[in-house]
């Protein structure tokens, strides 16, 4: 006899508890029904036969487990699967044989002239013959129906591991970004398995047992990492910015990697730890500040390096850039949405203020320029003093381009500059058409001496400067013999500046003068020295390296001559000794009448040495500094000359 007993579950039936009272009586051996259920599981029918066994059948072989002596087949169907318990069928225990529907590939009734049977296949291959009595349509019903959902449950869960193991490959590969769209696509498939199964009436009960949301754990473990990974990403992305001078992408890729960051903090997952996360954050806001503050500092660190240098030329070449740097301040933290920290109006008024001090530092030069042009042009070189007038036209370019875009009142200071300049110009060109050559300096073969024209001609209130040596013309009004400071080293002339797309060329030149000097003997570089020297406005003399204490002397004639004492020191390659510049210091002590003393060196100078000069007033102008001498006073034709 076979009973089917379906459980409303209305009235609780069909708990486990329900179950036990509905059979009324213990069939089985080991414990009631219910104690092979699980707790959450609801029971929608039993099959309740005394006699009946269960036989089951795969790979050509059948087997059959029925009850022994007073004991029952019972037959649970819940929501998760069925329950097979044959009552002592197990070495006098109870056979419990749990088929899930998420294993049931197909439904079958089998009907005899003495009994019906239910048929359940597997896709293991089996098929389970269970006893069954009276109608079995509603529990066939019922296990299409749950087959059917679970089916589909087992359908979304392959997709949901293809898609976290896509999602993880991604992550592995480097790919965070490309991860975190796949973690996020697993929840989208997490969201369409649960709306394809919830349309089944025993959808929900189905999804409670499938428990699809538990993927959803391994989702945001997958979206912590990635997060964080690209947090690092953008923060290397930024930095790549950065150093390429490009701070508007830097500052977008920190505000993504802070967003990242961010976002990662708030999933809840265990890797990263909370604490390297807020590591993270607070490492990309400093950043964040600090570069939002950087082209003000930038700005202000230019313009600051600029206003201490002396030299015109050298500080046009730094105020250029502190204004380029202002510019590129003003355009950063320009607009209501700028993250860059600054004034627009404040910035407007320095650029201004830079322009002023850019076309003062223009201007200087040109003067130098011109005054060099003249000098030149006295001393026979024409093409030398037609150079420095195109250095001068140079020059005021660039300041007009500066004062044309950002400060046209300011037209006028350069429109006199270009009249000074074509003037000299002029001038020079007219000498040259009327004379029809340059003049000639004399020279003596032993004892060398002489006095250029540029000498005798300078103004009253002109400077001479050579090798850090100024010497202010002790007639002028301006300064008296008593304020004479015949060792300032304050006011280096520098009349040269190479345009940025000369400097190349600039470079080569100034290697070809550093071998052509290296290459002299010792006697040549001495006449080479004397010969800038004389090329300056100096009567200079040449003594024998055996008879005297110095090597050359200078002579400024004026009211009150000013006497320099020259060592030169030809030696390439090797170090300056201590004891050259003692020796310096013990002779010039001996010699009466010498207002100042330099050493002219190709040697390379330890700086314990070069102190050592400083603290007895030597004035020491080494390999590069006669280098600058020679390229700014346009003396490299003396370099040929010398040989």
């Amino acid at each position: 006899m076979v009973e089917v007993i379906e459980l409303e579950g209305t009235d609780g039936s069909s708990s486990t508890a329900g179950i036990d009272d509905r059979l009324g009586e213990d069939y089985l051996a080991d414990g009631p029904l219910s104690s092979y259920l699980g707790d959450t599981e609801r029971v929608a029918f039993v099959i309740h036969a005394k006699r009946g066994g269960v036989t089951v059948e795969g790979d050509g072989d059948s087997e059959t487990y029925k009850p022994t002596r007073g004991h029952r087949t019972l037959v649970a169907i819940t929501d998760l699967r069925l329950v097979i318990a044959i009552g002592g069928a197990d070495a006098g225990g109870d056979r419990v044989i749990p088929i899930p529907f998420s294993s049931v590939t197909r439904i079958d009734t089998e009907s005899g002239l003495l009994r019906k049977r239910l048929l359940v296949h597997t896709e293991a291959g089996e098929q389970w013959s269970l006893p069954g009595g009276g109608d079995l349509q509603a529990i066939v019903s019922y296990l299409e129906e749950c087959t059917a959902a679970w089916s589909q449950v087992n359908r979304f869960a392959v997709r949901i591991d293809e898609q976290l193991a896509t999602a993880q490959d991604r992550l592995d590969d480097g790919e965070p970004d490309a991860a975190r769209q796949a973690a996020e696509e697993v929840l989208s498939v997490i969201a369409a398995g649960r709306e394809q199964v919830g349309t089944f009436d025993i959808g929900e009960r189905v999804l409670a047992h499938a428990d699809l949301d538990s993927y959803r754990e391994a989702v945001r473990a997958l979206q912590r990492r990635a997060l964080a990974t690209l947090a690092d990403d953008h923060v290397e992305r930024a930095d790549r910015y950065e150093a390429a001078g490009r701070l508007r992408p830097a500052h977008a890729a920190l505000r993504d990697a802070r967003d990242a960051a961010a976002q990662a903090r708030s999933i809840d997952a265990d890797q990263p730890p909370d604490g390297e996360i807020e590591g993270r954050l607070q490492s990309v806001e400093r950043d964040l500040a600090r570069l939002e503050d950087q082209p003000r500092e930038t700005a202000t660190t230019a313009l600051r390096e600029a206003e201490s240098i002396d030299d015109p030329q050298q500080r046009a070449r730094r105020l250029a850039d502190a204004l380029s740097a202002h510019r590129d301040w003003l355009g950063l933290c320009w607009g209501p949405d700028a993250p860059f920290a600054g004034d627009p109006e404040t910035i407007r008024e320095r650029v201004l203020e830079i322009v002023d001090a850019l076309v003062g530092a223009h201007t200087s030069v040109i003067e130098r320029l011109l005054a060099a042009a003249e000098r030149l042009h006295a001393n026979g070189r024409t093409e030398q003093a037609l150079a420095a007038c195109d250095e001068a036209d140079d020059r005021l370019a660039a300041a007009r381009e500066v004062v044309a875009e950002l400060a046209p009142d300011r037209e006028p200071t350069v429109v006199q500059w270009r009249i000074a300049t074509d003037h000299r110009r002029a001038l020079i060109e007219y000498d040259v058409s009327r004379d029809g050559s340059e003049h000639s300096i004399e020279r003596d073969d032993h004892v060398t001496s002489g006095r250029t024209s540029a000498g005798d001609d300078r103004s009253d209130h002109e400077e001479t400067i050579v090798a850090g040596i100024t010497a202010r013309d002790p007639d002028s009004a301006e300064s008296s013999g008593s304020d004479l400071d015949p060792t300032d080293t304050s006011s280096w002339v520098s009349i040269t500046d190479d345009p940025d797309d000369s400097r190349d060329s600039a470079a080569d030149h100034r290697a070809t003068l550093d071998t052509e000097i290296q290459a002299m003997d010792e006697s040549r570089f001495t006449e080479f020295i004397a010969a800038c020297w004389r090329e300056l406005g100096w009567e200079t003399t040449i003594f024998a390296h055996s008879s005297a204490k110095y090597d050359i002397m200078a002579i400024r004639r004026r009211a009150i001559d000013l006497r320099v004492l020259i060592w030169t020191v030809h030696t390439p390659g090797q170090d300056l000794e201590a004891s050259v510049v003692d020796r310096c210091v013990t002779d010039r002590d001996d010699t009466e009448r010498a207002d100042a003393a330099a050493l002219v060196t190709t040697a390379d100078v330890p700086e314990p040495v070069r102190q050592r000069a400083a603290d007895h007033d030597i004035k020491l102008l080494d390999r590069d500094e006669l280098l600058d001498l020679v390229e700014d006073e346009r003396l490299a034709d003396l370099v040929l000359d010398a040989e």
